[in-house]
């Protein structure tokens, strides 16, 4: 199977868990979309009020935004375009995307006020996963094209556009070149943190000038999802799948003393990645647990880390409150007809692929 592919299959079904069901009935799990579509890769405001994520409710992916309890959900991107991955600048006005179709995506700027798109990259090639520098004045982003995947970086205007890396990820070296998920920011802006080309250990790297990687995660697990807390400590995922079973754990450590970490959460029955609230409090994610591919919220108290470590149950969606659809329309439009990814696996299919993948080293 070709590596991206089998990457995308099992990526895109990144909230399924192997194992048996147990009810969200009263639960400190919180589900805050209910559609018929895809609710993906949910992302929170700086200020903890706002959630923009992806849904294909419509269509073609585009990004919606809603309060951070998942009432008054509006569209801010419209037409043909297959718009994703959405990311927060540091002062809330605008989100970074990735628009395009299988063979070409650029990074855009989308003012959350009016919807305006503003083209950020003209690569020709694949560009996806953007994120801010905490300065707002810088983006970190994967490409991908002719079988390598790596990671650049452009200023918010499309200036000193430049890679960081060359071939962080070959499919030549049999590594998964399916970027799953942004690289992440240190608080002074100065290093970027994500996983390695094997899909293996959590790296560091500067954002100034190509250079050295210095993993931070044990060599003999699977680790990923690299997230900064605003105090400069890291929290990432360690997968672990089996046969018969999966969970992930996550783990919070100091990018100085990485030899030392401390569990954020044990068990979880949900593969990642995560979005986590600036004081550690609150956990968000995306997973089929409902029946659909939903957006779900949860303290990471006792309670909570104990709801995450259950297997999930389908079960009914009480609405948080009056939940409202408003479109905002963008001042420009685009007639770019976009070609949908695979968006969904069995669960069966993603366990066999999972382990072929993990046998083979390619990147889950």
């Amino acid at each position: 199977m070709n590596t991206r592919l089998l990457c995308a299959v099992v990526l895109v079904a990144g909230g399924v868990l192997i194992g048996g069901y147990t009810s969200l009935s009263a639960s400190p799990i919180r589900q805050l979309t209910a559609t018929q579509a895809a609710n993906l890769r949910p992302s929170l405001s700086p200020d903890g009020k706002r959630i923009a994520f992806q849904s294909n409710r419509d269509g073609p992916y585009h990004i919606y935004v809603m309060d951070a309890d998942g009432a008054n959900a509006r569209r801010v991107t419209s037409g043909d375009s297959d718009d994703r991955h959405p990311s927060w600048s540091p002062d809330g006005k605008f989100l970074a995307i990735d628009s395009g179709d299988q063979t070409k995506r650029e990074i855009w700027l989308i003012d959350v006020a009016t919807g305006t798109r503003t083209q950020i990259t003209k690569l020709g090639m694949i560009a996806s996963f953007p994120s801010w520098s905490p300065d707002g004045r810088r983006l970190a982003f994967f490409t991908y094209q002719a079988g390598v995947m790596d990671l650049w970086t452009v200023g918010r205007d499309g200036s000193a556009l430049g890679a960081l890396t060359k071939t962080l990820a070959s499919e030549t070296n049999q590594q998964c070149t399916f970027a799953c998920h942004a690289p992440a920011w240190s608080p002074d802006g100065g290093r970027l943190a994500l996983a390695d080309g094997d899909g293996s250990r959590i790296v560091l790297m500067s954002s100034l000038v190509a250079g050295a990687q210095t993993p931070i995660s044990p060599s003999e697990e699977r680790s990923h999802f690299p997230i900064y807390t605003k105090d400069g400590q890291i929290i990432y995922v360690t997968e672990h799948v089996s046969q018969d079973q999966s969970w992930t754990d996550l783990w919070l450590t100091d990018p100085q003393k990485s030899d030392q970490r401390t569990e954020v959460a044990q068990g979880v029955q949900v593969q990642g990645p995560f979005e986590i609230s600036a004081d550690g409090t609150q956990l968000l994610f995306h997973s089929p647990r409902s029946g659909n591919f939903e957006i779900y919220s949860v303290t990471l108290d006792d309670a909570g880390k104990a709801a995450l470590a259950e297997k999930p149950q389908h079960t009914a969606f009480v609405p948080p409150g009056p939940v409202q659809t408003q479109f905002i329309a963008p001042e420009e439009s685009f007639a770019q007809r976009a070609a949908p990814f695979v968006v969904g696996a069995g669960l069966l299919a993603l366990a066999a692929i999972a382990i072929a993948s993990r046998r083979q080293k390619r990147r889950a």
